[in-house]
């Protein structure tokens, strides 16, 4: 299943629009591709959400992190490709 962290619903999977509602659905659902697009700003931040998806083996397999601000893109990026993950547009991080 798809968990798309964004400001809009964009219909596909489920759908939130902050890391606070999603933990509550990564707790509750397996989910197979994290989709990151313009989340609205709440107490955590990417790489804070990716520590605790990873802390309670949650980060699933794919993620995906579009229109995330530059600074925090490229600290998630950091931290994806210190945990195993590859990419080959900065866009979309697989675990290998």
């Amino acid at each position: 299943m798809r968990l798309i962290i964004g400001a809009r619903d964009y219909g596909a999977g489920l759908s939130v629009t902050n890391y606070v509602n999603a933990k509550r659905f990564m707790r509750e659902y397996p989910v197979s591709v994290l989709q990151v697009i313009q989340p609205v700003p709440s107490r955590e931040n990417l790489v804070g959400f990716l520590a605790w998806c990873s802390g309670r083996r949650r980060l699933p397999m794919q993620v995906v992190i579009n229109q995330v601000a530059p600074m925090e893109r490229q600290m998630a990026m950091h931290y994806l490709l210190n945990r195993g993950y590859r990419t080959a547009d900065r866009v979309t991080f697989i675990k290998m």
